[in-house]
């Protein structure tokens, strides 16, 4: 196994975590919002190939607080710019595929290729009762200081999702999944910066990258649907359903998806 090697990166108002392992074309790995970089370990064997870059967002894991409103896009194009990279593939889960989407429209030229599992499009709107039901409860854990309520509210809505109780789900990868968003919640929770959205879904058709959209059979309805809107609309992108998982799909089908992400990187 490569070594990892750890760095930060200092962006406008604090730093990154940064980590990079493996040799070849590069990719960037955007993790899911709460959770941190831990959540692509299933897919470091990638780096038998490629050269990997994981970063923990702003206001997430080891990172710096975000105080100050910006568009995550930016901090992306300050780890590209560090490792003095033209462009690179992207990794992205839920909020890291709207920052890849985001960067995709605003700077082409910079994103090869994307596989983005359970991506969100901005700005990004959700209808399903379920997931509404727990933004409540997590409202209300906010109000409180309840963490466990928090992330307990956050486990039912990003690991099991709809059709699943908790004990349906793989118990090692809630609880890591669990660990990183307590990590995230007791670093970060006097920040006062926003995440600031672009409005991608009205420009959909101008993304011509490259793009699987992977989505979990088990997700809500929301995800289906602004996945399915943006394979219909993009003019290079594909749709792919993983059978018998919810949102955490690259770290519940780890197998399929590195499978998937060789393939479309290779071409």
């Amino acid at each position: 196994m490569n070594t990892i090697e750890i760095t930060k990166i200092p962006v406008p108002g604090g730093e990154l975590h940064v980590e990079v392992v493996g040799s070849g074309p590069p990719v960037v790995m955007l993790h899911a919002g709460f959770f941190g970089a831990g959540m692509w370990d299933e897919q470091l064997d990638l780096a038998a190939d490629h050269r990997l870059i994981r970063y923990d967002a702003r206001s997430h894991g080891r990172s710096s607080t975000l105080m100050a409103d910006m568009h995550p896009y930016e901090d992306l194009l300050a780890v590209l710019d560090h490792f003095e990279l033209e462009s690179a593939s992207l990794l992205g889960n839920s909020m890291g595929g709207l920052t890849a989407f985001t960067l995709a429209l605003q700077q082409p030229e910079r994103v090869d290729r994307m596989v983005l599992f359970g991506p969100g499009v901005p700005p990004v709107e959700f209808h399903d009762p379920f997931v509404l039901d727990r933004y409540r409860e997590q409202d209300a854990a906010k109000e409180a200081m309840d963490a466990d309520g928090f992330v307990e509210s956050l486990m039912r809505l990003a690991v099991d999702g709809p059709h699943r109780e908790p004990d349906q789900v793989d118990p090692e990868i809630r609880r890591r999944c669990w660990e990183m968003a307590m990590t995230t919640i007791i670093s970060h929770h006097t920040a006062t910066g926003r995440q600031l959205e672009v409005d991608v879904r009205s420009r959909l058709e101008e993304i011509a990258t490259p793009t699987v959209l992977v989505v979990g059979e088990l997700e809500s309805t929301d995800l289906h649907r602004m996945a399915g809107e943006a394979a219909r609309r993009m003019p290079n992108a594909e749709l792919v359903e993983f059978a018998g998982c919810g949102h955490m799909t690259n770290m519940e089908r780890p197998q399929r998806a590195n499978d998937l992400i060789r393939r479309h990187l290779a071409g």
